[in-house]
Parts: structure tokens; sequence; C-alpha cells
């Protein structure tokens, strides 16, 4: 099998067209349907089921294509690698790190990793959890920090998590909330005040909303949805907005006035840690960082109230 097979899948899963992939790799379509027939062929399976609105991957498809982007990824990586060596460069490190890595951890860990290898370029991408580990299969990440677990609805055989920490998160508003002077809190009464949330479809967003069905509830519709932490601080401190927030991140950016409310049926562990491809070796200087990592976040577990995995 060529390598430029393997571009050829890719295209054809990612645009579910043979027309629209044919365009980007500049073949003509009946080129393309070509090179598929004989790759099936050689496999002797059916990887793709065409219908009048495309195609898509078969069952042997889709464990080809696992492989497949493997593959390609690895292949990237050993021209960086090269690549970085040829022009006298360390390494080259690409980290995927949720808002609650950026902000406590991993700055602590880069400053360390610098002081012994200084010529390495390390690249940090932000962004929602399921889409950095979707970056990370791609092949555009070395490794990723985040949340971790078997329940995650975007865990994926070929991915390995390590739990290196764990949070509580918390329902969380205004020290001038409203429902500061009510004890106990109930959860229908959160559904009087408007809820400031990441964007639909992430996991903490679908396990909410959950907890609430699961009690005959209807879920919070929210008024704002938003990834950035700092437009959600700044509303909530001048208004009755209600959010959902990992508390020991929390504790970690020192917003004095953004607390947690006492709502036990809405409080729950969640793990994180490091996620990396299966049966893809990071490069050396990655391997570097996650040990610096791995060894901090054990000192965090160790301290009075840390919480280790």
């Amino acid at each position: 099998m060529e390598i430029r097979s393997i571009d050829y899948l890719l295209a054809v899963a990612e645009h579910g067209s043979l027309s629209a992939a044919a365009g980007t790799l500049g073949l003509s379509q009946p080129a393309l349907t070509k090179a598929l027939r004989r790759l099936e062929g050689e496999w002797g399976a059916t990887l793709f089921e065409r219908g009048a609105r495309g195609v898509r991957p078969t069952a042997a498809g889709e464990a080809f294509l696992r492989h497949a982007r493997n593959l390609r990824a690895t292949l990237r990586e050993a021209s960086l690698e090269l690549d970085a060596l040829q022009r006298g460069v360390a390494g080259h490190v690409r980290i995927g790190a949720g808002p609650s890595w950026q902000g406590t951890l991993l700055p602590e860990a880069l400053m360390a990793f610098r002081r012994n290898h200084p010529q390495v370029r390390i690249q940090v991408v932000g962004g929602m959890d399921a889409d950095l580990k979707a970056r990370l299969r791609a092949g555009e990440l070395d490794f990723v920090l985040a949340a971790v677990g078997g329940s995650s609805p975007d865990a994926a055989p070929e991915l390995v998590q390590k739990e290196l920490l764990s949070d509580r998160y918390r329902v969380v508003a205004s020290l001038a909330h409203p429902l500061r002077a009510r004890t106990p809190i109930g959860m229908a009464e959160l559904l009087d005040f408007p809820w400031i949330l990441p964007p639909s479809g992430t996991y903490m967003v679908e396990r909410l909303q959950l907890a609430f069905r699961a009690r005959g509830l209807p879920a919070p519709e929210p008024a704002i949805e938003t990834d950035s932490q700092a437009l959600r601080f700044a509303l909530m401190r001048g208004a009755d907005y209600l959010s959902f927030q990992a508390e020991g991140h929390l504790a970690a950016l020192a917003v004095p006035d953004i607390r947690p409310l006492e709502v036990e049926e809405l409080t729950w562990r969640r793990g994180t840690g490091i996620i990396t491809r299966r049966a893809v070796e990071p490069c050396p200087a990655a391997v570097a960082l996650i040990g610096i990592i791995t060894s901090i976040a054990a000192e965090r577990g160790r301290e009075p109230g840390g919480r280790a995995a």
C-alpha cells in the first residue's frame, strides 16, 4: 500500500464525498474512485458505503481509518523531529490543555522544563476537552491535559488516559446571589435563575442536564453560552447568574467573589490527567515534559488538601 493511499482514505472520510475529496487532493473523481477500489481490493474489504448523500465508512473502514490516522500522525511527527534535528533545534512539543491546567499546574511545569530544555519550542493549544482530544487523535498534538475517565463520552480506544489529579465540580454564584440566604438549596430553585454554561455537547453540560432529568426536572437552559471564563465571571458579578466550575480550579484562579453553593445533588468528582495516543510514542522532549508534569501532580497530591489520583 502506498502512503498516498492513506491521504486519499482520510480525505474521503473527512469530506464524506468523493467529489469534494478529489477536489482537495487535486485528483479527478474517477481517479480517486479507482484508487479506493484498488485499496479495497488489496485489503479484501469494503471500506466505504456509497449512497445518494455521499459516502460513509463501513465497520471495516472505521477500523482501517483508526490505524491510518495513527500512521499519518507518526509520519508527521517523524518529519517534525527530523526537521528539528536538521535546524539544530532540540524538539517541538505540542500540548492541548484545558482551562484548569493552564491556570494551575502547567505554568510551573513549563518553567521547570525550560530550565533544562531551553531549545525546545513549545506550543500550547487551549479549548474544550472534546476538541482537544479530537486534535490529538488527528495527530495535531503530542498529548492533552484534560478530564479523563471511562465515563467520558469522548473517550476512544486509540487514546490512553492517565489520571493524575481530581477535583470536585460545584454550582457557583456570586457572593451576593439570593440563593445564599437559603439553606438547603433544592435543585428546582436553581431553575429560577439564569445560567452561563460552556457550549452544548460538552461533558460538563451533558452531565448537568442528566442530573436534573434524573430527578424529573427540566435541564437548565443557558441564557449565555461561552467558553471564556473571564467573561463568565464578569457577568456573574453583576447579575444573578449560576454556573458550574471545578472547585480547586476556582480557588487557584483566586476569584474571591465567585464561590460554590451548597447543592449536594450537583457535586461530583472528576479526574484529570494526561492523554496520549495508543501505540504512538511521543518525541523525547514530550516524554520529558510529561515526566515533569507527573512529578508535580504527585507532589500536589501530597500537599494538605490536595487530591491525588
